[in-house]
């Protein structure tokens, strides 16, 4: 990937860690539930476009990758699932748990990236990601 797409790539990452803490922001002026499962449904979306970044990069280079990434992928994004439902029942463990799901897929980059199979680059992209989602993630179980 160019230098300037990795750019708009890391511009982007970034970007889209914001609305965990724009909701977080918002707290005091909005119905708390409300925000939370806001909160809650986007984290899971990002889990879950992880796991699709997972599932393209198996499509893309299945020969030479270590280990299954549709079959990863797969129970990356049914786990996330998992924790947007057990938020019905408690928020902060629901967000805990999804925060927990973030940092396993982030552990499955770390084995990529030391296997060829992905840069160097993305994987400092991904964990930066991670932590500002991650936090996030945990502020509001520890909050809620």
């Amino acid at each position: 990937m160019s230098r300037d797409n990795q750019r708009i790539a890391t511009v982007l990452t970034l970007a889209g860690i914001t609305p965990i803490w724009i909701l977080l922001a918002l707290r005091p002026l909005v119905f708390v539930d409300t925000l939370a499962f806001a909160a809650l449904g986007y984290g899971a979306v990002i889990a879950s476009f992880v796991c699709g970044v997972h599932w393209g990069l198996f499509m893309a280079r299945y020969r030479v990758m270590p280990f299954n990434l549709l079959v990863t992928s797969n129970v990356g994004a049914l786990a996330a699932w998992a924790m947007l439902l057990l938020g019905q029942v408690s928020l902060p463990t629901g967000f805990v748990g999804l925060a927990l799901v973030l940092a396993g897929l982030l552990a499955l980059d770390w084995r990529l990236v030391q296997r060829g199979g992905i840069a160097p680059w993305f994987w400092r992209l991904r964990w930066m990601a991670t932590a500002g989602l991650g936090l996030g993630l945990l502020v509001w179980g520890i909050s809620i």
